[in-house]
């Protein structure tokens, strides 16, 4: 997961590929750790598979993730993209409800799984689902730690709860974090205006700016008590 270069560590990242069922379905940078939870988690969010029953076989290289699915792969995507990320809707949200003290003590505890508490010379973003107990992932890209965590609570049985990210909320990042059930996203940083189109069109709350004492609730739908309505 990185390098050390004169005495610092430098978090590698790395060009994938990632081939279904021998078709080239998507191309984006990654950290070269966790890629069966990047697999499952890129299977899952984006429509391939229903559940690890329709993974046949999963094979990682150096530069590529070969998987096998029950089921035909779709034409080829770039998984860097903010914007034009869409959710299938069947997958239903698992409701929860939060009081806004509880968000922030919440995104503090987060806090304590992020790079700057871990390894803060690594410039990686971490996601994280609380559902009883907590699934975190890390890698360079913000959108494909969330791919990771998404693999991670698939490959467990895990679904529905609360989602924390360093990144900034955008509709691939939301529409993902729906994807495994979870009906609230909290973003450390600001949200970005497609991902609060889709968090509203989906039913998600959306939680940013999660600094301190500040934060903002958008789309919410009665689940974080005491919010203002944005």
């Amino acid at each position: 997961m990185w390098r050390e270069i004169e005495g610092v560590k430098i978090a590698l990242d790395r060009l994938f590929e990632i081939y279904v069922n021998g078709r080239l379905a998507a191309t984006l940078v990654a950290s070269p750790a966790d890629l069966e939870d990047l697999a499952v988690g890129f299977l899952y969010a984006e429509g391939y598979i229903d559940s690890l029953d329709d993974v046949v076989e999963i094979k990682t290289g150096e530069r590529a993730i070969y998987a096998d699915i029950r089921g035909a792969a779709g034409p080829a995507k770039s998984l860097e993209e903010c914007g034009g990320v869409e959710a299938d809707p069947r997958r239903k949200l698992v409701e929860v409800s939060l009081t806004m003290d509880e968000v922030r003590s919440l995104a503090s505890e987060f806090g304590r799984f992020t790079m700057p508490s871990v390894e803060p010379s690594l410039a990686m973003h971490t996601s994280a689902l609380l559902n009883g107990e907590w699934l975190v992932a890390h890698d360079v890209s913000r959108h494909t730690a969330v791919l990771k965590l998404v693999g991670k609570a698939v490959r467990r049985g895990v679904r529905g709860g609360v989602v924390f990210t360093t990144g900034r909320a955008s509709s691939d990042v939301v529409a993902r974090s729906a994807a495994a059930g979870a009906s609230v996203v909290v973003s450390i940083r600001g949200p970005l205006y497609s991902g609060v189109e889709i968090a509203c069109r989906l039913g998600v709350t959306l939680v940013a700016n999660v600094r301190g004492r500040g934060l903002v609730v958008l789309c919410d739908r009665g689940r974080i008590a005491g919010s203002l309505k944005a």
